[in-house]
């Protein structure tokens, strides 16, 4: 039988697997890419946020390979991945909708973005980033399932059926069906999931927009058009997204991502998937009008259970990467950002234990403990989240606990990039993430957002439980919000605000200086100087004058106000 060497076996060619593919070939290592399926192929994870643009400019600068960061640049990913590959997204909304109700327009919530990010066409991106990795070097096995996992001492050897390959270290990116975890028992004794999530998912065409036929900007008050955001259509014990690819004048791509996810504990284990999804239609009217339409291009994906999680996910002669470590419902598209951050945090490791010839596990520590991390604090968000889907007051109120931590969590990833962009040291900006004081949690560094964080999470766990009436949660989080107004970089108190950014100079300005100024003794972990980053708010991906969209949705602020 054929046998054949390498430094590094990556099992997965998804996103993660490629993208750590091409970084390693581009170091000179020699690295496989081994999947058992192929390419192009469906997968969840296309929402674009603001950390995850940060993460790939870092990832890109540091390698020297710009192709890294063009999904986080929509200009340059339609320039050179394709007009099909992404949609425009311009904000993150929520629109809650009550049981056979029809949807109020009030009672949506909004965080327009400062500069234009992408609903990534998946099966385009993976595949762009598996031809990137194959040009930088690495060697490509498609439709090739491993046989088995063997340990040598010296490193790991892979049967795969007609060739072994044997190599020194193996990185799992295969997601749920990680063959090292099973090979492992990485599952077994895994801390218990607060999430109990299902989903059912597929590619729609004729999904028609929010604004024509629900309500217009002139309705909502909204300063971007919900149909160019991520759409979340929220309702007890569930959610639904609504991700276009067709929602900008450049766009060749007619299709759309429609996915349902249900608590388990209110609306039991999964059934029929098309039954399940025209019952959810009949039972929320409004959301019902998205779909007159619209045809299925795909089978559903049926997930009876989204949520888990691994015991450790390094060993001496592996690691597990992304979604091989845990996966969380996709509420707040945290999967890519966690997917780069754990590739930026693990590569220099491989490269210098390859180097060195030191495969040590505690080499890896500080890798195991984020992404552990990560998965358990993105588990409790999540889990409050659910709860906090009871009515629209009590979401209006726990939703800024998140949008407020992700604040504060992409101003000190800009002031990393920042930093890095000046001095240009690797060794320097791996220490910026290896002494993270939260790493894994949304603010990174800020010790009193992660007190507020976890206060908010108790309360809301209390009122789970049934020892807290609504009217109390409420309260306290608005007071935790007020009381320390100084620590947020926008007053997220103001529940009347329900769309809490703006596309604008001056909005933008006012985040800066707010880090130019952090107080509470961390201000030099986000202070950029005394220059502004210019942005530019007048790009050609939106529909609408923007001015006048931001001054209706002011407008419509003050009038909220003073009622």
């Amino acid at each position: 039988m054929k046998q054949s060497h390498y430094d590094v076996a990556i099992i997965g060619s998804g996103i993660a697997g490629t993208m750590l593919g091409a970084i390693l070939a581009k170091q000179k290592l020699n690295v496989v890419i081994i999947d058992a399926g192929t390419h192009p192929r469906f997968a969840v994870g296309e929402s674009m946020v603001p950390e995850s643009a940060v993460l790939l400019k870092i990832l890109a600068r540091q390698y020297n390979i710009p192709e890294l960061a063009w999904p986080g640049e929509i200009h340059a990913l339609m320039e050179n991945i394709g007009t099909s590959s992404a949609g425009i997204k311009l904000a993150f909304s929520f629109a809650w909708n009550g049981k056979n109700k029809a949807h109020n327009p009030q009672d949506v919530v909004s965080t327009p973005v400062l500069s234009p990010e992408a609903h990534l066409f998946r099966q385009d991106i993976d595949a762009y980033y598996l031809a990137l990795a194959a040009r930088l070097g690495a060697d490509i096995r498609q439709q090739t399932r491993i046989q088995s996992i063997e340990e040598t001492g010296d490193g790991m050897l892979l049967d795969l059926g007609k060739e072994q390959i044997k190599v020194k270290y193996v990185v799992d990116a295969a997601g749920f069906r990680s063959p090292v975890a099973d090979k492992f028992g990485l599952r077994e004794g895994a801390r218990e999931m607060q999430s109990r999530t299902r989903s059912l998912f597929t590619h729609m065409t004729g999904v028609k927009l929010y604004e024509d036929v629900i309500a217009s900007t002139d309705v909502t008050g909204s300063p971007t058009p919900l149909s160019q955001s991520t759409l979340h259509h929220m309702f007890e014990g569930g959610w639904l997204w609504i991700i276009p690819f067709n929602n900008h004048p450049y766009s060749t791509n007619t299709l759309c991502s429609v996915g349902l996810q249900f608590d388990i504990d209110k609306h039991g284990p999964a059934g029929d998937p098309e039954e399940e999804f025209t019952r959810f239609l009949d039972e929320h009217p409004s959301v019902a009008r998205h779909f007159e339409s619209a045809a299925r291009v795909r089978e559903w994906t049926v997930a009876p259970r989204l949520n888990y999680t691994s015991r450790e996910s390094v060993g001496e002669r592996y690691c597990l990467l992304g979604h091989a470590v845990g996966f969380v419902d996709p509420l707040f598209s945290r999967g890519l950002v966690n997917t780069f951050e754990s590739i930026l945090r693990v590569a220099p490791k491989i490269v210098h234990a390859v180097r060195q010839d030191d495969w040590s596990k505690e080499r890896f520590a500080s890798y195991q403990h984020y992404s552990l991390e990560v998965v358990k604090v993105n588990d409790r968000l999540v889990a409050n989240s659910f709860t906090a889907f009871d009515s629209f007051p009590l979401w209006n109120a726990w939703f800024r606990i998140w949008i407020s931590g992700s604040y504060i969590g992409v101003l000190r990833l800009r002031k990393i990039l920042s930093d890095y962009q000046q001095h240009g040291d690797d060794e320097r900006l791996e220490k910026e993430f290896e002494s993270a004081t939260y790493p894994g949690h949304l603010s990174i560094e800020s010790p009193f957002y992660e007190a507020i964080f976890d206060k908010a999470c108790e309360t809301m766990e209390a009122y789970r439980a049934g020892n807290l009436p609504e009217k109390e949660v409420i309260a306290t989080l608005h007071a935790l919000f007020a009381d320390n107004r100084e620590h947020f970089p926008i007053d997220f108190s103001d529940f009347t605000n329900r769309y809490l950014s703006r596309a604008t100079e001056e909005f933008a300005d006012s985040l800066f200086y707010w880090a130019h100024n952090a107080p509470g003794g961390i201000g030099h972990l986000f202070d950029r100087g005394d220059k502004p980053v210019r942005f530019d708010f007048l790009d050609p991906y939106r529909y609408g004058d923007r001015q006048q969209l931001n001054q209706h949705a002011d407008a419509m602020l003050q009038q909220a106000r003073h009622q």
